[in-house]
């Protein structure tokens, strides 16, 4: 039960699929409806009926993208593109006065770009990133303090150019960068009117397509601050990576690591009622998979609505958890062990070794194997405090070596695998109004805190006054 693409092997042998049931997920009729999927998803269906859009985000990383997009989403693209090359290799070579960059995003606009800067950072860039998500106001002054606006550069990253935490930030550091802050400040949004309200030269905008899912934006313009960390070679070889698996996923979708990990997953959540999934991993280059993979999965696939609009009978997203993994065994690993409730777990990890440190790599190699038998085998012993129950079920995902084209191919057999969940839970993957209701009700209580409205929940009045009071 192993599944291999260009640079990724995927073992789901200690899952509790056993091989008739795994051979049938290869049969012919159970793949057409797939298939038909996926090309509905290359072909500019609808595939987000809720908003009634599409969902081509393999076009931000096409080498041509009008040969999935239409010609004006298509010019979008590779404008953005360019810009996207030239402003972060003039910044990632020092050919400019920038040494700070300050990307200002949240969720999709935040999580992806940083996933793939420390990843893949060689550390030779002459700009340092700093990526400023939530509202905090001690860390903006603690860092605001230090550097030089002069050799600052703003990038705002955020879809609709709306979104509050974003634009709370961006405001405060447009004032700190000085009068000539026009030209140090850069912004990726699919929309430009609200850009130029806010002071962006036109020249300094990385538009992309309305299309464009918050959580499958890092391929823009939002991964302008990543390329300037990681240079511009090795972001276009990031693009080449992914463009490979999208390649796979189309021609051999049975082949594929998407659909063996969808298939997966959707046994463990569905056939097996277990809620959570533990990505954990022991490439520390990887170390922030799991807080994207948070995003991506549970944002795209919690629901409980179908398409049809009835109620779904079965589970949907599961909950995702994780981090790297020797940092995790001298924490939750011990619940995971000899807790009582069982946990599927995806275990990543490389073969190759930075020069000078193969001993690390082999004792980080070591760790997932050891986790893997463990929370599998479990042990018997005649003490109760010293029994493992094992019975976790483990996946793992192996590469020879964590660089660009490697991390741009997981990253979008990670998505291509949500969608394929979708598909088989006959769920909307790029919708999340749980979250759009949400800000709608942060705004209501925005305006009660403020003296200018009435509490839009009875229930939490008493909680709002006494806030008030002690503000």
């Amino acid at each position: 039960m192993v599944v291999t693409s260009t640079r990724w092997r995927f073992d789901a042998s200690r899952s509790p699929i056993d091989l008739a049931l795994w051979n049938a997920f290869f049969a012919a009729k159970s793949l057409a409806p797939l298939q038909a999927a996926v090309e509905a998803l290359f072909c500019g269906a609808e595939v987000n009926p809720s908003e009634g859009q599409p969902a081509l985000h393999m076009a931000l990383r096409a080498e041509r993208p009008a040969s999935i997009c239409d010609p004006r989403s298509a010019a979008v693209v590779e404008q953005a593109r360019v810009r996207l090359i030239d402003t972060a290799g003039s910044w990632y070579r020092g050919e400019t006065p920038i040494r700070q960059v300050l990307h200002v995003g949240i969720g999709g606009s935040d999580l992806g770009p940083r996933l793939v800067a420390e990843a893949l950072d060689p550390g030779d860039s002459a700009v340092e990133v700093h990526w400023l998500g939530t509202l905090d106001g001690r860390r903006m002054a603690r860092l605001l303090a230090r550097i030089d606006p002069q050799a600052t550069a703003l990038v705002i990253a955020s879809k609709s150019f709306s979104t509050v935490e974003t634009l709370t930030q961006a405001h405060v550091i447009r004032d700190w960068l000085g009068g000539d802050a026009r030209s140090r400040i850069w912004a990726a949004t699919a929309n430009p009117a609200r850009a130029a309200e806010f002071g962006v030269d036109p020249a300094q905008l990385l538009e992309f397509p309305g299309w464009t899912g918050g959580r499958y934006s890092l391929w823009s313009g939002v991964g302008l601050s990543a390329a300037a960390r990681i240079g511009p070679e090795r972001w276009q070889a990031l693009l080449a990576g992914a463009r490979e698996a999208d390649r796979q996923f189309r021609e051999e979708l049975g082949a594929s690591p998407p659909h063996a990990l969808a298939r997966t997953i959707d046994v463990l959540v569905r056939g097996c009622a277990l809620p959570t999934l533990g990505v954990v991993s022991y490439a520390p280059e990887l170390r922030l998979l799991a807080e994207f993979l948070q995003q991506l999965v549970m944002e795209s696939l919690g629901k409980s609505a179908a398409l049809d609009q009835t109620e779904l009978a079965h589970p949907s997203s599961p909950l995702v958890f994780g981090g790297a993994g020797t940092d995790l065994q001298h924490s939750l690993f011990q619940a995971l062990h000899q807790g009582t409730r069982r946990h599927p777990m995806l275990l990543l990890g490389s073969t190759a070794a930075e020069p000078g440190f193969e001993a690390w790599q082999r004792e980080q190699l070591a760790h997932l194997l050891g986790q893997a038998s463990a929370l599998v085998q479990g042990r018997d012993d005649s003490s109760p405090e010293r029994r493992l129950p094992g019975n976790n079920p483990v996946m793992t995902l192996l590469t020879e070596r964590i660089e660009p084209t490697s991390v741009g191919e997981l990253i979008a057999q990670f998505e291509h695998a949500v969608y394929l969940l979708s598909v088989i839970w006959k769920v909307n993957a790029f919708d999340q109004w749980g979250v759009e209701e949400g800000k709608r009700l942060a705004g209501a209580f925005g305006q009660a805190l403020a003296g200018q409205g009435d509490c839009p929940d009875p229930s939490l009045q008493s909680l709002l006054d006494w806030i008030r009071a002690k503000r």
